[in-house]
C-alpha cells in the first residue's frame, strides 16, 4: 500500500505533504498562526502539527509520518480515506487520477529519461511525454539495458540519493542527484541520477509494477 512506501519528515516536500496538510486540517491539527503554510514543504510547524496528533492517538509523538501514523490520520477521515487505506492499490492519493497507461524509458545512448503517461481529460485521451536528462553508469559500470518495474518508492532517502528514489526490479534504481554535475554524463556507478526537480516529477506520476524500458 501506498503509506507503507512515503515517509515524511522535516525537509520532505511536494504533493505527498500537501496531502499531509489536508488530512491534518481536516481534524483540527493543522498548523495555525503566523507561520502557518499551505504549500509542499515539511517546515517545523508541521512537525509540531503532526507530534500534537500522534500525542492525541497514542502514537510515539516523533513528527515522523510513517506507516503507522497515515493509517491513523487515514482511519479518522470518513468512508473515501478508509477505502483508501484498505485498498491494494499502490498508487498514492496524491497521483493524478486522469493519468494512465504510465511508462518509462531511459535511453542510455541519449542520457534521457522520457516519461510517457496517457491522459483521459478533458481534451479527450492523449499521451503526454515529458523528458528529462539523466545520469547513467560509467564504462566502468555501465546501467544495464533491460525491462523492469518500479518495486519500492522512497521519498526523501538521504544522501547519496538525493530528494526521491525510485527502486527497480530484478534491480538497479532511479533517483536524484547528489552532484548534479552528473547529470547528463556517463558518470554514476550504474544507477540513473535525474535532477532533484524532475526525480520528483517523475516519482509522483508512478506505482508500484510501472514499466521501466532501459536500452
Amino acid at each position: 500500500m501506498w503509506f507503507e512506501r512515503v515517509t515524511l519528515r522535516p525537509g520532505s516536500e511536494g504533493p505527498s505533504v500537501v496531502a499531509l496538510r489536508r488530512l491534518l486540517r481536516r481534524l483540527g491539527f493543522a498548523p495555525t498562526g503566523p507561520s502557518a503554510r499551505d504549500d509542499g514543504a515539511f517546515d517545523e510547524a508541521l512537525r509540531d502539527a503532526v507530534r500534537v496528533f500522534q500525542a492525541a492517538h497514542g502514537l510515539v509523538p516523533d513528527g515522523i509520518v510513517g506507516p503507522a501514523t497515515w493509517r491513523r490520520l487515514l482511519k479518522l477521515q470518513g468512508p473515501a480515506d478508509a477505502a483508501a487505506l484498505h485498498s491494494s492499490s499502490p498508487a498514492s492519493p496524491w497521483s493524478d487520477p486522469h493519468e494512465q497507461g504510465v511508462h518509462v524509458h531511459v535511453s542510455l545512448r541519449e542520457r534521457r529519461l522520457t516519461l510517457h503517461m496517457w491522459v483521459a481529460g478533458g481534451q479527450g485521451p492523449r499521451w503526454r511525454v515529458a523528458a528529462f536528462p539523466a545520469a547513467v553508469g560509467g564504462p566502468a559500470s555501465p546501467t544495464p539495458p533491460g525491462v523492469y518495474t518500479v518495486c519500492e518508492l522512497i521519498a526523501c532517502p538521504g544522501p547519496p540519493l538525493g530528494s526521491r528514489w525510485i527502486r527497480l526490479h530484478p534491480s538497479g534504481s532511479i533517483h536524484g542527484a547528489a552532484e548534479p554535475w552528473r547529470v547528463g554524463q556517463a558518470a554514476t556507478c550504474g544507477c540513473v541520477q535525474l535532477y532533484n526537480k524532475d526525480v520528483e516529477f517523475v516519482f509522483h506520476r508512478l506505482s508500484l509494477g510501472t514499466p521501466v524500458v532501459i536500452e
